[in-house]
């Protein structure tokens, strides 16, 4: 996929469960930037490889990490992976995540279950207003920017601007920060719930926790 965040550079992704996290990753505010597999982990020695070695030597075992996120100095590294394997793997997820530590670096493990309700797809449908259409989002929100936080608040086709195509203007409102609804529980091409004012605050995209 092409990131946004990493300079319209392509991202190289593994999975559907993968994508699905490099979106998230495109809207969270905290994230300032992210690689997929930025390295290799020699789990026999500690050391950090750019890359295998051609031969692989007797008794080593490597890691090659889903991700590696930059959140404002924090490096983050992120493995990806469906709920079975996770609860099959605990103890190499857990070497893994000593290993990391050792180099200064958290380790983190998301799978489906990180991710509640209609999130996932709600950020798959703004994905591409945010990478085809950047430049537009401004003009998009502008109508409800004119507006009062009281007026900003009640059944979302009741608020938006009808000059507009509703679709591009709430996706324009949540982007910048202007209106929110709830990501899990509410289906954004449905566009039958209540926003409210959001304040300039994106947190509706800060579902991942880091701090593990």
């Amino acid at each position: 996929m092409c990131s946004a965040k990493n300079g319209n550079v392509e991202i190289r992704v593994e999975s559907r469960l993968e994508q699905s996290v490099a979106q998230v990753f495109e809207l969270d505010p905290r994230v300032r930037s992210y690689r997929a597999q930025p390295f290799t982990l020699d789990l026999s020695t500690g050391d950090l490889l750019s890359e295998k070695h051609l031969i692989k030597p007797q008794g080593t075992m490597y890691y090659t990490p889903d991700f590696s996120v930059l959140l404002h100095e924090l490096q983050v590294v992120v493995e990806v992976k469906p709920r079975l394997f996770v609860e099959e793997q605990t103890e190499f997820l857990r070497l893994v995540r000593s290993a990391l530590l050792s180099k200064g670096m958290r380790f983190i493990v998301i799978s489906e279950d990180d991710f509640k309700g209609h999130y996932l797809r709600n950020v798959q449908l703004f994905i591409p207003y945010l990478t085809q259409a950047s430049a537009a989002l401004s003009q998009w929100a502008a109508p409800l920017q004119t507006l009062t936080p009281d007026r900003l608040k009640g059944p979302v086709r009741q608020i938006l601007d009808t000059g507009l195509p509703a679709n591009y203007q709430l996706a324009a409102g949540v982007l910048l920060g202007v209106v929110k609804f709830d990501l899990e529980i509410h289906q954004f091409e449905l566009m039958d719930f209540e926003i409210a004012p959001a304040f300039g605050s994106l947190e509706a995209f800060e579902v991942i926790r880091y701090e593990l």
